[in-house]
C-alpha cells in the first residue's frame, strides 16, 4: 500500500502551439501502422493546434519496446523533466506497461507535474501519478481517438478540448450513438471510412440515491487494476481511497462476467469496495477485429452489468453505479480526470467534473 498524497496538483492547462511529448510506453503500433499514427499526429496539429514532439520510443518496433522497458521509462522521465514540453500523450496502450514502473524517476515526475493523457494499459501510469498527487487524464490516445477513421468524433473533440485547455471539464452528458467496432489498420483505405455506430440508450443508473455525491476519481482499465490488486502494487491504502469514486472499464480482451464478478469481489474482500461512494462503468467493448464473445455482443454487455450488480448485492453494498458511460475502449470518448473531483447528482441524474 502506498502513502496518501497530501494534496492533488492539477497540471497547467495547455495553450495553442504548446509542445506535446508523444511516447509509446506500452506497445509499438506506430511502427507497424505508421499511416494510422501519422493521421493522429496531423489531427493533434490541425484540430488542437498543438506541436507533437516524438520521443525516441514513439516509433520503435514492438520487439525493441518489449526488450527495453527502461527506454520507455526514460522517455517518460525526460518528457516530465523537459521544461519546453507542456503535456504528454501516449500513442496507444498495450499489455506490459507495468514493466517500466521500476525505472520511473518519481522525484522528477512529482517536481514537474504536467498533463498526461492515455488509457487502457496506461492505467499503470495513471496509478503512479495518482499516488504522486498529480491529476491525469484517462482517454485520448493518438492512434485511436485522434486517428479515428474518416474524422474525429465531435463528442471526443469537445471532451479533449475541455481536458487540455479548460480549468475544469464541467458537466458531461451521454453520447446519442457509440461504437465498439474496429476497422482494420492494415488497410490504409480505412483511414477514410467511418466506423459503424450504434444507438445509445444513455447512462443506466443503478441503486440511485436522491442525494449529491462528491469525491475524487480513482480507477482505470479493469484488467490492469486486477493485476495491481493481485501483486499489491500501486494500490492506495484504504484511508487514501476513503470517499473516492471508482471508475472502471474493460478492454478488447473482453473478460468474462465471472472475471468481472471476481474483480468486484476482490475489492470487497480487501476492504477497498467499502471505501467508494459510487462507481462509474464505461460501456464495454464487445467485439474486436471481427471476434465476438461466446454469448454474443448484446448478452456480453448485459452479463457484465449483471455481474457487477450481483457482486455488489452479494457483498451487501448498495452504492450507486452508473453504467454505459462513454469512456474507455468505445467511442466517442469522454476524458476522465483521474485524481480530479466529480459531482454526481442522484436527483437530477447529472454528472459534473469539478476539479
Amino acid at each position: 500500500m502506498k502513502p496518501c498524497p497530501t494534496e492533488f496538483h492539477k497540471p497547467q492547462r495547455l495553450k495553442p502551439k504548446d509542445k506535446i511529448a508523444v511516447v509509446s510506453p506500452s506497445s509499438g503500433m506506430p511502427f507497424l501502422f505508421p499511416w494510422v499514427y501519422d493521421q493522429g499526429l496531423r489531427r493533434l496539429r490541425e484540430i488542437f493546434e498543438l506541436e507533437p514532439v516524438e520521443f525516441p520510443t514513439a516509433r520503435q518496433s514492438p520487439e525493441f519496446l518489449s526488450q527495453n522497458p527502461k527506454a520507455r521509462a526514460d522517455d517518460i522521465n525526460a518528457a516530465f523533466a523537459d521544461p519546453s514540453i507542456k503535456g504528454i500523450i501516449a500513442t496507444i496502450g498495450g499489455n506490459d506497461q507495468a514493466r517500466i514502473l521500476p525505472f520511473l524517476d518519481k522525484k522528477i515526475i512529482q517536481a514537474n507535474p504536467k498533463i498526461f493523457m492515455g488509457y487502457s494499459d496506461n492505467t499503470n501510469l495513471h496509478l503512479v501519478l495518482w499516488n504522486l498527487g498529480i491529476i491525469s487524464y484517462y482517454g485520448g490516445a493518438i492512434m485511436t481517438q485522434f486517428a479515428m477513421g474518416k474524422e474525429m468524433h465531435e463528442y471526443t473533440i469537445h471532451s479533449i478540448r475541455k481536458a487540455l485547455f479548460h480549468s475544469s471539464i464541467g458537466p458531461v452528458t451521454a453520447s446519442f450513438t457509440y461504437s465498439d467496432a474496429d476497422l482494420d489498420w492494415a488497410d490504409e483505405q480505412n483511414l477514410h471510412k467511418n466506423r459503424p455506430m450504434y444507438p445509445s440508450n444513455g447512462w443506466h443508473w443503478h441503486e440511485t440515491q436522491d442525494r449529491i455525491i462528491e469525491g475524487r476519481l480513482w480507477g482505470g482499465c479493469l484488467e490492469v487494476l486486477h493485476f495491481h490488486l493481485a501483486i499489491q502494487h500501486c494500490i492506495p491504502s484504504l484511508e487514501c481511497l476513503h470517499d473516492t469514486i471508482l471508475f472502471i472499464e474493460t478492454s478488447e480482451e473482453m473478460p468474462s462476467s465471472g472475471f468481472v464478478y471476481r474483480f468486484i469481489a476482490t475489492l470487497a474482500e480487501t476492504g477497498l469496495l467499502q471505501q467508494f461512494q459510487a462507481i462509474l462503468v464505461g460501456s464495454p467493448k464487445a467485439q474486436f477485429c471481427g471476434l465476438f464473445p461466446p454469448e454474443g455482443r448484446e448478452a456480453f454487455i448485459s452479463n457484465q452489468q449483471s455481474a457487477i450488480a450481483a457482486a455488489l448485492k452479494d457483498y451487501g453494498t448498495s452504492i450507486p453505479v452508473i453504467f454505459n458511460m462513454n469512456f474507455g475502449h468505445t467511442d466517442p470518448q469522454m476524458i476522465l480526470p483521474s485524481g480530479g473531483k466529480i459531482r454526481i447528482d442522484g436527483n437530477t441524474k447529472t454528472i459534473e467534473f469539478i476539479g
